[in-house]
């Protein structure tokens, strides 16, 4: 085990030392008391954010003071030292360019907050400017008349709530821990209910450093609708079709851009200068030419995608005169068409999504597994995807939703978005839904067919208890299938958790293996951290026997009954192979299990943290053989009886 994997424990366990300790309880997810806006709101709301059609995108933050698009972590906040930040400037600038919004940079991947934050020390209450520079912005561009929207990036490398660096392939250093929620739902309330009504709320961070496993997105967006219920939310998520929020956020930098005939409600963001942040270059850098504003407006006007253009104020806390001057250019040549038809009406959405906690299939092609199907894990260059690519069709995904879920009646199926190296196709045209209360028993739920093409597709039934979906592939486009994502809720009511499917309770328990017939055991009574878990014959010992205590959200605490300690994964190891020993509580994804029935009284225990199955090495029959995790390919090694005693 790492030192930093041991002091962040520390940290956690510590009273009054994580960051977040200063205590306003964050508000409850899935909350019956929620006066959410309905599907007619939201069409409204997102009729509005079209016709906003041009706005002030302005990232400011300790980068723009350390030269860099990406500020490092950790630095001293006492960087961040503008003269005189003049937000009525910035808005002004906006006004005369005919803008209609404006939208700030409140903490990027840093973690360095422009609101003096109770949670964290990375904010401008250490800073050498100890203003609100949330309340600044939001008071200067309401007096100009414009609406108002605040960026925050779910990722912070500061306070270290991160995953994995999908993008650049490396593990980090710490993982996303209960506490990491709390700050995060805890900063989101003061930015929600400290500056008045939030037009747009924009996250960043999530979608390709996340996933569902580690921070529920489902979580946050019940957490913002509480907060603001007619809020449009967006994730920087690089897809071309509308996900994880109400829109979409084209990033055109990416290559990301707003199709011909696009009618979803949607921005498209492109910076006027030589990067996000200000440089000492962009003042004397000629800025994104009129010509080339206008030609966006023009393309983006007709497809409902409003153009946001970054502005990056400079180290006094204004806007170069440069990129004044071409605002004032731009206001003047361009007015908005009145005369385009009003948005059409959206698609139909998984209103009310439940965060499932494992999946298995049929088969699936090598490293692209049916947990990508329900990881959330998307964006421009990097998707995760169940495929059965090569393998012949039908093939089916059953996915756990970590208990019996009322009102469910809806499934949202992404097709993958960007094209595999060998062929685009995979996308399914024709397929049966099943779902289950005990995952061994399955009804048919509905049955149809879909356009093979990359849309988002939408299929309903009659609400009703589930615990489990089954997506039966029967035909797809170039004979095999793909799943970038699917979602799984309600769309007219809100689904409430009606039962666990596995007890969670003081039952003692032995976990034998199917493929030796031996069980689960501590080695040699151990009790120390760490102590090694591996198979044995049954005799009826305490190191022997185990309980099983539910998270709450799905998953559950597997503790040995002689120790008192939790099988975890040792090392954040998300390899095959990576050993199971015994490790004193402390809450975190390493020591969370899904408990999903193989439907013939088997059950595998996948790891929260890893997504990898609790696995008998080599499947060895022998007396002490290691207990470790693997992949799950529905080998009689992966799979465990789950007895009383």
């Amino acid at each position: 085990m790492s030192s930093g994997r041991l002091s962040r424990r520390t940290l956690l366990t510590a009273a009054g030392a994580a960051a977040a300790a200063t205590a306003l309880p964050v508000l409850p997810a899935f909350s019956g008391l929620l006066a959410e806006a309905s599907a007619a709101d939201l069409q409204t709301n997102l009729a509005h954010l079209a016709d906003l059609r041009f706005g002030m995108f302005n990232h400011f933050n300790l980068g723009t003071f350390t030269n860099e698009e990406w500020a490092a972590p950790n630095q001293s906040p006492a960087l961040f030292a503008p003269t005189a930040v003049d937000c009525a400037q910035w808005a002004a600038a906006a006004a005369a360019a005919k803008m209609s919004y404006g939208v700030l940079t409140t903490k990027h991947h840093d973690g360095f907050a422009l609101w003096p934050s109770a949670y964290g020390t990375q904010n401008v209450a250490n800073s050498s400017y100890k203003h609100d520079i949330v309340q600044a912005y939001v008071t200067a561009f309401r007096a100009q008349g414009l609406r108002v929207g605040l960026y925050f990036s779910i990722w912070d490398r500061t306070y270290n709530v991160q995953a994995y660096d999908t993008r650049h392939g490396v593990a980090a250093t710490e993982e996303i821990q209960p506490g990491d929620i709390t700050f995060i739902l805890n900063q989101i309330t003061e930015l929600l209910t400290n500056y008045g009504t939030i037009d747009l709320f924009i996250t960043d961070g999530y979608a390709w450093q996340m996933g569902q496993q580690a921070v529920s997105y489902q979580r946050i967006r019940e957490h913002v609708k509480l907060l603001q219920p007619n809020i449009v939310m967006i994730d920087h998520g690089g897809l071309s079709q509308p996900w994880l929020g109400d829109a979409i956020y084209f990033e055109e930098p990416l290559g990301v851009t707003s199709p011909a005939g696009n009618t979803y409600a949607s921005l498209q963001g492109q910076t006027i200068s030589n990067g996000w942040f200000w440089h000492p270059s962009t003042p004397t850098t000629d800025p994104m030419s009129q010509a080339s504003v206008l030609s966006h407006l023009a393309d983006l006007e007709p497809k409902y995608t409003s153009f946001i253009l970054n502005c990056p104020p400079n180290r006094d806390g204004v806007l170069d005169t440069n990129i004044v001057s071409r605002l004032a250019g731009v206001g003047a040549a361009w007015s908005p068409n009145t005369s385009r038809a009003p948005l059409p009406a959206q698609q139909l959405r998984c209103e009310h999504p439940v965060n499932p906690v494992n999946a298995y299939a049929t088969a699936f092609h090598t490293g692209e597994g049916p947990l990508n199907a329900i990881d959330g894990l998307s964006d421009k260059s990097f998707e995760t995807c169940w495929s059965t690519w090569s393998l012949s069709l039908p093939q089916s995904i059953t996915i756990d939703l970590g208990g019996v879920w009322s009102n469910v009646s809806t499934l949202e199926y992404l097709p993958k978005q960007w094209n595999r190296s060998d062929t685009t196709d995979g996308d399914i045209t024709s397929y049966t839904i099943y779902t289950s209360t005990d995952g061994v028993t399955f009804t048919q739920a509905a049955t149809g067919t879909w356009s093979g093409n990359q849309t988002t597709k939408l299929v309903e039934w009659t609400n009703r208890n589930v615990g489990f979906v089954r997506i039966q592939v029967d035909a797809a486009t170039g004979g095999y299938a793909n799943i970038g994502g699917v979602r799984i809720g309600g769309r007219s009511a809100r689904p409430a958790l009606v039962t666990s499917t596995f007890p969670g309770d003081s039952t003692v328990y032995k976990l034998v293996n199917r493929n030796s017939g031996e069980v689960a055991a501590v080695y040699n009574f151990g009790t120390a951290n760490g102590a090694n878990i591996q198979q044995w014959p049954w005799l009826d010992n305490t190191a022997q026997k185990w309980t099983f205590v539910s998270t709450g959200d799905g998953y559950f605490k597997v503790r040995n009954v002689n120790s008192g300690k939790l099988m975890e994964v040792a090392g954040l190891s998300r390899v095959d192979g990576g050993n199971v020993g015994i490790w004193a509580d402390a809450n975190v994804p390493q020591q969370h299990w899904a408990l999903t029935p193989t439907g013939d009284g088997y059950y595998f225990l996948t790891n929260r943290l890893s997504g990898l199955s609790l696995n008998v090495d080599g499947a060895s029959t022998a007396d002490g053989a290691n207990i470790n995790q693997y992949t799950y390919t529905n080998a009689a090694r992966e799979q465990w009886r789950i007895v009383s005693v």
